[in-house]
C-alpha cells in the first residue's frame, strides 16, 4: 500500500509538504520521504491478496470486484461532493469524477441518463424546537465530548423529478449519515411510499438523501460490517423525509430547476386515454379567484390560463416562459389528491343494479365499503357508492370497473381518472384558470397517479435561444 498526501488547507506552515509512505503486508511504515505533489491524496494498492492465491480463487469475478469498488467510490463521491475522483486501473483512466458545490452535481455523473435540470437540490437544517418537541435531546449536545465533529443537524436531498427520471429497481434510493451511505429500510421505505402515484407502474424513484445527525441519536450495533443503522426517534426522521420530499415537488420559485427544452420536446410521448362510455360532461368547479393570498403564502409559481390548444392541453403564461397541460391528467390528479383525503361512501336512492357479477367482484365491492346484496337472478344491488361516482349517469358502469380493481388505492385511481375532464373538452378561460389553481396546490403536481408528466415547460431563456434573440438585445428588435 503506498500513499502519497498533500493537505488542501495546511493548519501549520510545516504541513504545506507532501509525504509518501509505503506500507508492507503489516500495516507497518517501511518507507517516509517529502515529495513534490499537488494537494490531495494518491493510494497505490498492488499484489492484493498476492500471498493468499486460494483466496483470490474465492472471491467473486473480476467484474463483480470492479463493480463493489466503483459503487463505495461513487457514495463517498455523494457524501464529499468537493473532492475529485480519478481511480486508475494499470495504465487506463477508470473512474473520473468532477467535483460540485453539491451532490447534484455528482450524480449526473454517475447516472449517464440523468441530466443536472432533471434533479431537485434542498439543503435544510432541522428545527430544532420540533425535535424538542419530540423529546429529541439537540440543545444539550454540548456535553457530548465530539460536540465540535457536528454543532447542528441538516438534512441535504437530491432528488430526481418523477417526470423526468426514475428507474426499474429500487437501486437508487439512498440515505447517506454523517458521510457515509448506509442501508436503514426504514426509511428507504419511507422515500418510497413518499413518492407513490408519481412514478409509472413498477418504477422507482432516484433519491439521495444525506443526513447530518448528532452521534448520540445513531446505533451502529446493527450489522457487523456497519453498513446498516438505527436511528433513535425514527418517526421523527421519516416525518423530515415526507416534508422535504413534499416541499422539492412543489412548484415553488426557489427550488424550480430550468426545464430542458430541446430533448424534452423531441422526446415527447403521444399517450391515448382509454375510450369508454362518457355520457356526462366533466366539468370544473370554478373557485373564487384568490390566487394572490395563496401564491405569497405558499411561495407557488403564477400561472395565467391563456388559451386551450385542441381542446386537449391547456396554455398557461408564467413568469418565465409558458407551460403546456394536458387538461385530463391535471385532473385526475387533483380528483385523486381529493379522494384521498376524503374516500367517502354514501347511499344510493334508489341503488344502483348490477348485472352478472362474479363471486371475487362481490368479494372486491365489499372491501371498497360498497354495499351489494342480491336482488334476483343474477342481479345484484348496490346500495352505497363513492360519493364522486353516486350521481353520474355511468355510476353502474364505474362500479363494474371497481370491482375488477385491486385495493382501496387501485379504486382510487380508476375512480379520479373516470371522473376527470374528458380530452377533447371544450373549457373556458375561467374553467381553465380554476383548474389551474387547484392543480397547483397539489402535492405532486408534476406527474397524474399512472406516473405521466402533466406539463411541458417552455422557459423564456430556452425561446430566447431558440430565436437567437441573445444576438441583438439592446439592439433593435423591440427589445
Amino acid at each position: 500500500l503506498e500513499i502519497l498526501s498533500r493537505p488542501k488547507s495546511p493548519l501549520l506552515e510545516n504541513e504545506n509538504e507532501g509525504w509518501r509512505v509505503v506500507y508492507n503486508e503489516q500495516g507497518k511504515a517501511v518507507e517516509v520521504e517529502r515529495v513534490a505533489v499537488a494537494p490531495g491524496t494518491i493510494v497505490k494498492v498492488s499484489n492484493l491478496f498476492g500471498k493468499w492465491p486460494v483466496r483470490r480463487q474465492g472471491m467473486p469475478s473480476l467484474a463483480q470486484q470492479m463493480r463493489g469498488i466503483q459503487l463505495v467510490i461513487q457514495q463517498i463521491a455523494l457524501c464529499y461532493p468537493d473532492v475529485t475522483w480519478q481511480v486508475w486501473q494499470g495504465s487506463k483512466l477508470w473512474i473520473q469524477i468532477s467535483p460540485g458545490a453539491t451532490a447534484k452535481q455528482i450524480l449526473p455523473q454517475i447516472l449517464s441518463t440523468v441530466r443536472l435540470s432533471d434533479l431537485q437540490y434542498i439543503q435544510q437544517e432541522i428545527d430544532e424546537q420540533e425535535a424538542e418537541e419530540l423529546n429529541i435531546e439537540t440543545s444539550n449536545f454540548s456535553q457530548y465530548q465530539d460536540s465540535q465533529i457536528l454543532d447542528r443537524q441538516s438534512l441535504e436531498l437530491v432528488l430526481g423529478l418523477p417526470d423526468r427520471c426514475h428507474r426499474r429497481r429500487p437501486d437508487w434510493v439512498k440515505v447517506a449519515i454523517n458521510g457515509r451511505v448506509v442501508k436503514v429500510p426504514e426509511l428507504e421505505q419511507k422515500i418510497i411510499s413518499s413518492l407513490a402515484r408519481t412514478c409509472p407502474r413498477d418504477r422507482y424513484p432516484i433519491c439521495f438523501i444525506h443526513f447530518q445527525i448528532f452521534p448520540h441519536q445513531i446505533n451502529w450495533n446493527r450489522h457487523p460490517a456497519k453498513t446498516e443503522v438505527y436511528l433513535h426517534n425514527l418517526s421523527f426522521w421519516q416525518q423530515q423525509i415526507e416534508l422535504t420530499i413534499a416541499k422539492a415537488l412543489q412548484f415553488n420559485m426557489e427550488v424550480m430547476p430550468e426545464f430542458p427544452l430541446s430533448e424534452r420536446v423531441e422526446k415527447i410521448l403521444k399517450v391515448s386515454e382509454n375510450t369508454g362510455n362518457y355520457q356526462t360532461r366533466r366539468s370544473i368547479q370554478v373557485s373564487p379567484d384568490n390566487t394572490a393570498e395563496k401564491n405569497q403564502e405558499f411561495g407557488l409559481i403564477e400561472l395565467k390560463a391563456i388559451a386551450q390548444l385542441h381542446n386537449t392541453y391547456i396554455v398557461a403564461e408564467h413568469p418565465n416562459g409558458i407551460w403546456l397541460i394536458e387538461q385530463h391528467i391535471a385532473h385526475e390528479r387533483v380528483l385523486y389528491e381529493k379522494l384521498c383525503d376524503a374516500w367517502e361512501i354514501i347511499y344510493l336512492e334508489p341503488p344502483i343494479i348490477l348485472h352478472n357479477l362474479s363471486s371475487g367482484q362481490i368479494e372486491q365491492l365489499q372491501r371498497l365499503n360498497i354495499e351489494v346484496e342480491i336482488f334476483g337472478d343474477f342481479l345484484w344491488a348496490a346500495r352505497t357508492a363513492p360519493a364522486i361516482l353516486a350521481k353520474r349517469n355511468d355510476c353502474a358502469e364505474a362500479l363494474i370497473e371497481l370491482s375488477k380493481g385491486g385495493d382501496l388505492e387501485s379504486a382510487k385511481v380508476a375512480t379520479s381518472c373516470r371522473s376527470a375532464i374528458r380530452n377533447g373538452t371544450p373549457l373556458s378561460l375561467s374553467e381553465m384558470q380554476s383548474l389551474l389553481n387547484q392543480w397547483r396546490l397539489t402535492r405532486n403536481p408534476r406527474t397524474c397517479p399512472h406516473g405521466r408528466p402533466i406539463y411541458l415547460s417552455l422557459e423564456e431563456s430556452a425561446l430566447a435561444r431558440f430565436f437567437r434573440r441573445h444576438w441583438v438585445i439592446g439592439k433593435s428588435h423591440g427589445i
